[in-house]
Parts: structure tokens; sequence; C-alpha cells
């Protein structure tokens, strides 16, 4: 897998899933990734963000799954975000902020 590097936002569903879309430097598109929270999920400071998630996605038409973590960094506001591939998807690592409730950032390769 190449290297990547890139931006995402999530939102929040009544359930506790997240819905977001993302771009990065090896695609013109910007495409969608939504995520299953894994029960039981992380209580941290920010509960609507912070927790482990089953994340999906597409890269030239191939799905792609890993098992995202989102912890809070700083003030509640800060989170780092891991994707940990399965299914031989690559890794990723992240920081986001909030911003009106949605959680914007950038993430690339490891």
């Amino acid at each position: 897998m190449a290297f990547n590097n890139g931006r995402f936002y999530f939102k929040t569903t009544r359930n506790g899933n997240l819905i977001g879309e993302f771009s990065n430097n090896a695609s013109k598109e910007i495409c969608t990734e939504s995520c299953d929270l894994q029960p039981p999920s992380l209580q941290g400071a920010n509960a609507a963000y912070s927790g482990k998630y089953y994340s999906t996605w597409q890269e030239n038409g191939k799905p792609c799954f890993a098992e995202l973590t989102i912890s809070p960094k700083v003030g509640n506001i800060i989170f780092t975000l891991e994707w940990r591939g399965m299914k031989g998807t690559g890794n990723f690592d992240g920081e986001g902020m909030l911003c009106d409730d949605i959680l914007i950032g950038d993430y690339r390769s490891v």
C-alpha cells in the first residue's frame, strides 16, 4: 500500500456510530467512511467520539476495513485517531479537533 496522507470529518449518529468523508493524496475524489461503535465503548472525556469502532471505506473500488480507536488528547477537544488495518488494509494515525460537534482532522500512513 502506498504512503497516504489526507483529511477527514466525522459526525456521530444517535446510536453512537460515525459517518463522514475523507480525501487523500492518492485520490481525486472525496469518499465516504462509516464506523460502527464497538461495545463497550471507551468512556473518555467526550463520550460522543471516544471509543473503538469498526471502520469501513473503499479505495479504488475495493472495500477496506480497520479498527479505529479515538482517544482524547488535550482538553476534551483534541483527539488522537488510530486506524489499524484488518484483512490487509494499511495502518493510519491522525489527529482531530471538534468544531460544532464535528470531528475534523488529518491522517497519514504509518
